[in-house]
């Protein structure tokens, strides 16, 4: 169960953990040699959270708290597996902001309910531990000098999917709505 319940209509602020370009998902945010074998079973949750980063920063395991924000340069979590964007979220990070990346990872993380922007210039105007704030419903980001980017906002498709929890959660919801008719 993720550390920190994200609502996305509402404006959400948390420290940043920044990260650079070309940040691998599967041998740099993870080992997925180490979760491989367990491919296709059901995810362990402790074991993910412990590596999630810890190759890159390894403060990160120990020191992540609820509510944090991942700000990624260009290309950020290449070459991932869904066990990628779920450490992530495991960790408890409310919402990832990135230069750029591959548009599975992006479905990938919705699926376990975390969110990513994609946001220009993002990587330039943070640093390392600074407050920002995210409205990911309008795709507005709030630095911590208190000026602001944009970003394409959500759809409501991937903000009700928020809503619930996970992509699984969703679509249970909409399928019961639907038998109750």
């Amino acid at each position: 169960m993720p550390a920190f319940a994200i609502e996305p209509d509402l404006p959400m602020a948390g420290r940043v953990w920044k990260f650079g370009d070309q940040v691998s998902g599967d041998d740099g945010i993870i080992d997925f040699s180490v979760v491989r074998e367990g491919f296709g079973k059901p995810m362990d949750e402790a074991l993910l959270t412990a590596m999630c980063f810890r190759r890159i920063n390894p403060r990160f395991p120990q020191e992540v708290q609820p509510g944090d924000l991942v700000v990624g340069g260009v290309n950020f979590a290449h070459h991932n597996h869904v066990e990628v964007s779920a450490a992530i979220r495991f960790s408890g990070i409310a919402a990832v902001l990135v230069e750029s990346c591959e548009s599975g990872f992006i479905r990938r993380a919705l699926s376990q309910g975390l969110p990513v922007l994609t946001v220009p210039g993002i990587a330039a105007r943070v640093q390392d531990g600074e407050r920002i704030s995210v409205n990911l419903a309008a795709g507005r980001i709030v630095l911590a000098d208190g000026s602001a980017l944009d970003a394409p906002p959500l759809s409501p498709h991937m903000l009700a999917v928020l809503r619930a929890g996970s992509l699984v959660e969703a679509l249970r919801r909409e399928f019961q709505g639907a038998a109750a008719q």
